[in-house]
Parts: C-alpha cells; structure tokens; sequence
C-alpha cells in the first residue's frame, strides 16, 4: 500500500475510492503491522526539529501564568521536559486524528440512492392469466382481465396490493408485516393464508382456502377460517357481509383450467367465457339468458363448452376468430 494513499486515508483527503482500497487492505495479514509502522513515522516526521528555534521555555511559562494567574512571581518550572511535552502533544493529535479517520473509513457506508417510490401495475387480458411472485415471497395468479397493483416499495415497510378482477394468493408468511389487498369495497389483511379474492361488477368475495384472515367490508370486521367465503353485493346490498361455506372447485377451480357452474345464470356465464377466452359475444336477443346453468367443465376448449352448453340451453353457436355468434335453437 502507497504510504501517500494511507496518509491521505489518515488526513481525511482520500477519495472513496482509495478509503475503499484502504479498508480492504487492512483485512490482509500483516497489513495492520505495515499501518502501525507507517504511524510512527509520521510521528517521527512530525516532531520539532532540531533548527526550530523557537522558544518554548518561555512559551510555556506564558501558558502558566494565564492557567495560573498569580503564579508569574518566578519562574514556573516544567513538571517535564519540553521536548517530551511537545512530542507528547503531537503524538496525541497524531492519534486522535487517526483514530477518527479510521473510525470514519470504517463506518462508512456507501450512500443509498434514493429511489423515487412508483406504482408498478399488471394487468391481464381477456383470455389471458398471470402468476406473479413479488419480492416477499407472496405468489400471486391473475385471472383474465384482471389488475394488481402495488408499491415500487413494496416489502420495506408495508405489504399492500390493489386488486380489480380475481386473483388467488399464496401469501408469505411474516408477522411484523400483514399482508393487505385492498379492492373498492373490502380490504383483507393475512399474515400468511391462501385465498381467492374477487372484484368485479359490484361483486367482492373473499373465499379462503388455508389460515386465517380479517374482512373490513360494508362497515363490519369479521374474521375468517379455512373453509369460509366473504361476500359483498355492492349494487344490491351495500351494507351487509355475508359469510358462508364455499366449493373449492366452484371458487377457485379457474386457477387450473377447471370451469364449475352451480346454478349460474346463462348471462353471467356467457361473460365469464368471454373474459376467460378472449372472445366477443354477439347473442341473440330472443335467447333466455336467466336460465341457470350446472355443469363442470375441464380443461375443454371453447367450442366443446358452448357445444355442451348449447345442447342444454337450447341455443346454436358460431365461431368466427374472436366473435362467437349465439343464437337460440331453430326449431
């Protein structure tokens, strides 16, 4: 190591580059050894020569009389030599100042940049699903047509999501962070559950599938367990929580390309097919879409379902690219 780098790292002049350099060097063997004989001769360099003429019996005494006033009626004696007293001094500036120089170097910390904090947004289309694993550990599937949002911060603090359509959670588990998401009518808070969560048309449900989570929706709190699904009908009853058991493949069956159908009006699930695969839907009007429909279908493309769904519901299909024609059964 270049003794001008080390004095330069003891003076407080050295770049960040070489206190760096420095502080790496001393972790070496025999480095702190090579650091104290340097010490010392800058010690030997810094000590009155033998040409300064300087007068420093007299200075002394001056010092004396102003520390002791009243003394000056003689001459004070040094309680030690002078050249040690001044070898003293400068030794000790020596010291203090390197130590507080090393101790800078070493508790110096690179400065953080400050990154300016921004909302990261992923969305899906229609036909289209997303897993997401955000940097707690917390795994997230996005169904179709579908949007989570969050912090550019997220983790540091505080763990929050904002979720419009469904998705379902595998949250990490941390105590001293809750997990949040957040949708326009309820918010649930986990410390590490598994759920399915569900924000579209004036619709919020919360169906939990493992641990246990707390609801704040239509000003109430309600806590959950495994098993039990929270519902909201924004449009219909703004102000009533409903909690009640759910089917796990009814719920959350999405999630592995399986569609169940209990009682689900035709209308509602001709628009989960449409956001699902990605289609328009022109239907005609003279079809009854308030039939309700039961079925359970499995990984089946869409024309095996509407072949399914047109065989009970009384209604012919056509496919043309993106457009799915329906139209009720000729007799």
């Amino acid at each position: 190591m270049k003794k001008e780098v080390l004095s330069r790292f003891l003076n407080g002049t050295a770049s960040q580059d070489e206190k760096n350099l420095v502080l790496s060097w001393l972790e070496q063997e025999n480095a702190r050894e090579i650091f104290d004989r340097h010490l010392k001769e800058i010690w030997k360099d810094s000590s009155p020569s033998d040409a300064d003429r300087t007068d420093y019996e007299s200075l002394l005494q001056r010092i004396h009389k102003k520390v002791q006033p009243g003394s000056g009626r003689g001459k004070v004696k040094p309680m030690i030599s002078l050249t040690t007293f001044f070898r003293i001094a400068a030794s000790l500036i020596l010291v203090v100042g390197s130590a507080y120089f090393l101790k800078q170097g070493l508790e110096h910390q690179h400065p953080v940049p400050v990154v300016n904090e921004k909302t990261i947004t992923k969305v899906t289309q229609e036909g289209e699903k997303l897993t997401l694993d955000l940097p707690d550990g917390t795994q997230i599937t996005l169904n179709a047509n579908s949007s989570l949002s969050f912090s550019s911060h997220f983790g540091q603090e505080e763990r929050v999501v904002h979720l419009s359509g469904e998705a379902f959670f595998i949250i990490a588990k941390d105590s001293l962070r809750p997990f949040q998401v957040i949708t326009n009518e309820m918010v649930t808070t986990a410390l590490g559950t598994e759920f399915n969560a569900y924000a579209r048309s004036d619709q919020y449900t919360l169906a939990l599938t493992e641990g246990r989570v707390a609801i704040d929706a239509a000003s109430q709190s309600v806590e959950l367990t495994s098993g039990q699904m929270a519902t909201v009908d924004a449009r219909l009853h703004p102000n009533d929580l409903k909690v009640n058991p759910f089917d796990f493949d009814r719920i959350v069956g999405w999630k592995e390309g399986q569609l169940v159908v209990d009682r689900k009006p035709l209308r509602v699930l001709l628009e989960d097919l449409r956001s699902w695969y990605g289609v328009e839907m022109k239907i005609d009007p003279q079809l009854n879409l308030n039939r309700r429909v039961i079925g359970t279908f499995r990984n089946k493309n869409l024309s095996d379902v509407l072949t399914g769904l047109g065989f009970s519901m009384g209604f012919d299909f056509e496919i043309n690219g993106k457009v799915v024609f329906i139209k009720k059964e000729s007799l």
